[in-house]
């Protein structure tokens, strides 16, 4: 009973804190979402599994009439199924998606800490639109450490810069979210984009410094997307990596009114110097449809080849269903 009524008494504390912030120009909400896939692969069989729930928690409050702060925290986790390690609650591995801090205004806005790169958001992502199955794209610095700055929309054009810093450590480090090994030192990323009502162009720079000890491969690319009409769009993207890989990438959506319909392809070319590889295609397609505001199913399939010769391609076949909170 005393444990209640002293949890009572913090709960009330922590409630009437918030209030207080409320009052003061403060908002923070909590959202998540939960991800289920069953995928069946021509390579690795079937699988059920989580396709990236997440929780999460975001605010912002005012610092005068012009600026204002805020943050965002983002864990990733498993939903599938409960990991007993000898205990006697389940264990669910999680990891950290996004975490940031900023300020914005009529100058625009700065953000510190961990989120999707510049040019992951300009270039990659409407050709890689799948919910579950990926469409390869060049490879760039990885998330985190890192400064960015967003000008705000003038006569349509925005500036995009980024600068990731991972200090002066000598050692090769190892990404705990996405496995990477990552070196010491400063990464820059410079994206600038246009867009009006029917056409959107941006064209995308990353150095990727912290991705070798030295002679680091920058990667560039551009993307051009259409929009014919409000439920349809068409996408067409470029890239490059210094002595790699060349990607040529196609896109397309259509919103149909209980989801959306959509396709992706992309072409990978290896440099000539990289005598052991051939050049491959990826592509896939799916349907989304929703059940209400707040949960949607899907189907996906799609094929990826391999730079690797002889070792042929592998086709995958996706259904799965999101609820969102």
């Amino acid at each position: 009973m005393k444990k209640s009524i002293v949890a009572l008494a913090v709960s009330s504390a922590a409630l009437a804190s918030v209030s207080a912030y409320a009052a003061e120009d403060t908002s923070v909400d909590f959202y998540g979402n939960i991800q289920y896939a069953y995928t069946s692969s021509t390579s690795n069989g079937t699988n059920f599994e989580d396709n990236g729930s997440t929780l999460g928690v975001k605010g912002e409050s005012k610092v005068n009439d012009d600026i204002t702060a805020f943050f965002k925290y983002e864990l990733e986790f498993r939903a599938d199924e409960q990991d007993d390690r000898g205990g006697n609650y389940g264990y669910n591995e999680s990891h950290l998606d996004q975490a940031y801090v900023g300020l914005k205004g009529d100058f625009g806005k700065v953000t510190v800490g961990t989120h999707d790169t510049i040019y992951n958001n300009a270039i990659q992502d409407a050709v890689d639109q799948m919910e579950n199955l990926s469409i390869d794209s060049a490879d760039g610095s990885s998330q985190g450490d890192t400064i960015t700055y967003f000008s705000p929309s003038m006569s349509g054009f925005e500036v995009q810069v980024a600068l990731q810093t991972k200090g002066t450590n000598t050692k090769a480090t190892t990404n705990a979210s996405t496995g990477d090994t990552e070196y010491s030192g400063n990464a820059g990323m410079a994206v600038l984009k246009y867009s009006n009502d029917l056409v959107s162009v941006a064209l995308g720079y990353d150095s990727r410094e912290n991705t070798a000890a030295d002679d680091a491969k920058s990667t560039s690319g551009m993307a051009v997307t259409v929009t014919p009409m409000d439920n349809l769009s068409l996408t067409a993207k470029y890239e490059t990596t210094e002595d790699t890989a060349d990607y040529l990438g196609l896109a397309a959506r259509y919103g149909y009114g209980m989801g959306d319909v959509y396709g992706s392809y992309t072409n990978v070319n290896p440099d000539s110097s990289q005598t052991d590889n051939e050049s491959y295609n990826v592509y896939a397609a799916g349907v989304t449809y929703s059940i209400n505001s707040s949960m949607y199913t899907y189907f996906e399939i799609g094929n990826t080849g391999s730079a690797v010769k002889d070792e042929g391609s592998n086709t995958t076949s996706v259904v799965g269903v999101t609820y969102v909170f």
